[in-house]
């Protein structure tokens, strides 16, 4: 058994994984039980990740009997195999300063006409829908692969890119890894929300639209954000652009973006996010009508890692985390809070 001091920083991921932990969470023994004991006395700030990780494992055995750390990093592999052969090879792109005028670039452009212009097409447009909790990876015509997170719709017309252009209207939550065409033949891959257009020539960003906003994370590439009433912003991977309906400011951070598009790998990751957030994500990607009866509670922070096709495991966590009680009715979950 491993020493104390090797769960001191460890993340609830690692610890649902470690050997130790899941025979102590399955098997329990005299021996266990002290250990783990002294390791909750060392690092008392370590108890909600125990207690997360405890949930974890108690899901992932009531699915997989018995489930093993070689089970769970075949499952891992097995997703990430999964996406790997559901799209191409990412192609990196390298800027010289003489073609610097060809570099990807994405402008947010608040101008009706361009929404107009796409919603009046006379033909009736192709559509790709996906089903609360379900993850979709499409082709377009151009080579560029498209992933529709849960209950997301993405709108082309028949015609597509015959008129010097790629348009695409967006509700929800996609990846694009965009197809780079050839020097003389590019086109602007343009995807329409209810709050911004984004314009880019190739590269690899995740858009969220969903509620009132429009949220762009890039990826890969380097690309430039127009927004109305407000000076240009040149994007790097890693940076984060938001904009409101109706609204011509924008928010920009930096960020992890691999966090943002975790969910293609299957992965549900909160990092540090409100519970009124986490409401309104079981709302929108699993079409659940959860409700906080503490309202004081909704600014409360939670972060948990989870598989995305297990949101009972969060509501499982947020209750034993915050000493609440889940009352189920078909898809309206109350969690309320427990007696002292």
């Amino acid at each position: 058994m491993k020493l104390q001091e090797h769960y001191a920083t460890i993340e609830t991921i690692d610890l649902a994984r470690d050997p130790d932990f899941r025979a102590w969470i399955l098997n329990p023994t005299p021996e266990r039980n002290q250990f783990w004991a002294s390791v909750k006395a060392l690092y008392p700030y370590q108890q909600a990740t125990i207690e997360q990780a405890r949930l974890l494992v108690g899901g992932l055995e009531s699915t997989w009997h018995p489930i093993s750390e070689t089970d769970v990093q075949a499952s891992f592999q097995r997703l990430r195999q999964k996406q790997i052969e559901q799209q191409p090879e990412p192609k990196r792109v390298f800027f010289r300063p003489v073609l610097f005028r060809y570099a990807a670039s994405v402008s947010l452009v608040l101008l009706a006409g361009l929404g107009w212009w796409f919603y009046n097409r006379t033909a009736s447009p192709i559509e790709y829908k996906t089903a609360y909790g379900q993850i979709r990876t499409v082709t377009l015509p151009d080579g560029s692969v498209v992933t529709l997170n849960a209950n997301s719709t993405l709108q082309m017309a028949v015609d597509w890119q015959t008129e010097g252009r790629r348009d695409i209207r967006l509700t929800g939550e996609a990846f694009f890894d965009v197809s780079k065409k050839p020097l003389g033949q590019r086109m602007p891959f343009v995807v329409h929300t209810g709050a911004a257009d984004v314009v880019v020539l190739g590269t690899r960003f995740n858009v969220n639209t969903r509620r009132t906003r429009t949220q762009v994370v890039l990826q890969e590439g380097k690309v430039r954000v127009n927004v109305q009433k407000q000076p240009d912003v040149l994007m790097e991977p890693g940076d984060l652009v938001e904009t409101t309906n109706g609204k011509s400011a924008i928010r920009r951070a930096r960020v992890d973006a691999d966090r943002y598009v975790a969910w293609r790998d299957n992965l549900l990751v909160l990092d540090d996010e409100r519970l009124s957030e986490i409401v309104q994500r079981l709302n929108d990607e699993y079409g659940l009508t959860v409700s906080i009866s503490n309202k004081k509670l909704l600014n409360e922070r939670f972060s948990a890692t989870v598989q995305a096709n297990r949101p009972e495991l969060v509501l499982r966590m947020l209750s034993a985390a915050f000493h609440l009680k889940i009352t189920k009715k078909e898809n309206q979950i109350e969690l309320s809070q427990l007696q002292q």
